[in-house]
C-alpha cells in the first residue's frame, strides 16, 4: 500500500496535462482521503477537533443534544404530555475555493540532500502547509479583515470572530488579568452551563503557547512534585480535569473553553494538484486547489471565550 507521501507525490507528478507542459489533475477519492488524513494527522488542532469531509460545496450537519430529566411517569393508555430534553441543532458548512502556490527551484531539487526523494518531501511539505493555513483560518478568519493579510483572513470567518459576535456564547473579560489558575480559568468554567461540563476528558482550554506556559509556571511555583514534574517535562497539563491545549494560531489575548468536538472544519474531497516547469525561471510551480469551510461552532451555548473587552 502506498504511503501518504507517495499518494500526494503521485497526484502532483501524474494525471491530466495542463495547458503547456504541466502535470497533475484531480485527486482520486483514495488520494483525496489520504491527503486529508495527512493534513489532519500532522496538524495538532485539526487532529484534536472535528474535520468533516464534504462531497459538495454545502453540507447540512444535524447535532443532537440530550438534556437531563427525560424520564416521566407512564400513564396507561395515554401519550406523554411533553417530549423534553432533546434538542437538535443544525449548522451548515459552506466551502470556498482556495489555492496554495509555491515555486521550487531546480537547484533545490538537484542539491537536496534527499536526492530523488525530494519530490515526496516537497509534496508532503505543501500538504503540511495547507493544514497549517487551514488551522490558522479556523481561528483567525475574518471576512471583514483589512491590511496586508486581508487576502488570507477574508477567506471566511473563524471561531474567534464567531464566538465574539454570537449572542449565545459566553464571554469573560481578560482585561488586566493574568492569574490563570486562580482567576481566569475558574471564572470561565463558571460561565459554562453545567450540562456541557459532564465530559471533561474532551473539554479544552484552547490558548496560545504563552498562556499555556504561564499556567505551567504558576503550577511550578507551588513547591510540589506535580509542579516540578510539569516544569521539567513541559507536558500538557489540566485544570480541574480539562486539558490546557496550546494552539500557535491563537493570540495571547484570547482563550476558548469548549468541548473539542464543538469545533468543526469542512474540507471538500474534490481537490486538484498541479505542477509545471517554468523554463525561463528554472523552477517548478506547484499549485493546489481545494474547497474548505474554515470552521463552525456547533453549539454556541457550549463555548466560553475570554478576551480583552
Amino acid at each position: 500500500m502506498n504511503s501518504n507521501r507517495t499518494l500526494i507525490k503521485d497526484a502532483i507528478t501524474s494525471g491530466d496535462t495542463m495547458t503547456g507542459t504541466g502535470k497533475g489533475g484531480k485527486l482520486s477519492p483514495q488520494q483525496a482521503k489520504k491527503f486529508i488524513s495527512y493534513m489532519s494527522d500532522n496538524t495538532q488542532i485539526l487532529k484534536d477537533t472535528k474535520l468533516e469531509e464534504m462531497n459538495s460545496p454545502e453540507k447540512q450537519l444535524d447535532f443532537l443534544l440530550i438534556g437531563s430529566r427525560l424520564i416521566r411517569k407512564a400513564t396507561e393508555a395515554s401519550s406523554p404530555a411533553e417530549l423534553a430534553g432533546v434538542n437538535i441543532n443544525r449548522k451548515e458548512l459552506r466551502s470556498v475555493k482556495v489555492r496554495l502556490s509555491a515555486d521550487i527551484t531546480s537547484e533545490f531539487i538537484e542539491d537536496n540532500i534527499e536526492g530523488k526523494t525530494a519530490g515526496e518531501r516537497i509534496a508532503s511539505e505543501l500538504a503540511q502547509q495547507f493544514g497549517n493555513d487551514l488551522a490558522d483560518l479556523m481561528f483567525n478568519g475574518d471576512t471583514a479583515a483589512a491590511g496586508t493579510d486581508a487576502s488570507f483572513l477574508a477567506i471566511g470567518d473563524g471561531i474567534i470572530k464567531q464566538a465574539k459576535t454570537s449572542t449565545d456564547t459566553h464571554k469573560y473579560s481578560l482585561k488586566n488579568k493574568t492569574d490563570y489558575k486562580g482567576d481566569i480559568f475558574p471564572n470561565m468554567l463558571k460561565l459554562m452551563p453545567n450540562k456541557f461540563k459532564r465530559d471533561r476528558k474532551d473539554m479544552r482550554f484552547y490558548c496560545s503557547s504563552s498562556v499555556a506556559d504561564a499556567y505551567v509556571t504558576s503550577l511550578a511555583d507551588r513547591i510540589s512534585e506535580l509542579g516540578d514534574t510539569v516544569l521539567q517535562s513541559g507536558s500538557l497539563v489540566k485544570f480541574l480535569g480539562i486539558q490546557v491545549f496550546p494552539v500557535e494560531y491563537i493570540p495571547d489575548d484570547v482563550i476558548i473553553l469548549t468541548n473539542r468536538l464543538n469545533l468543526v472544519s469542512g474540507i471538500q474531497r474534490e481537490m486538484k494538484v498541479y505542477s509545471q516547469f517554468n523554463q525561463r525561471k528554472d523552477l517548478t510551480e506547484y499549485t493546489m486547489y481545494m474547497r474548505v469551510d474554515p470552521g463552525k461552532i456547533v453549539w454556541d451555548d457550549a463555548l466560553v471565550i475570554a478576551y480583552d473587552f
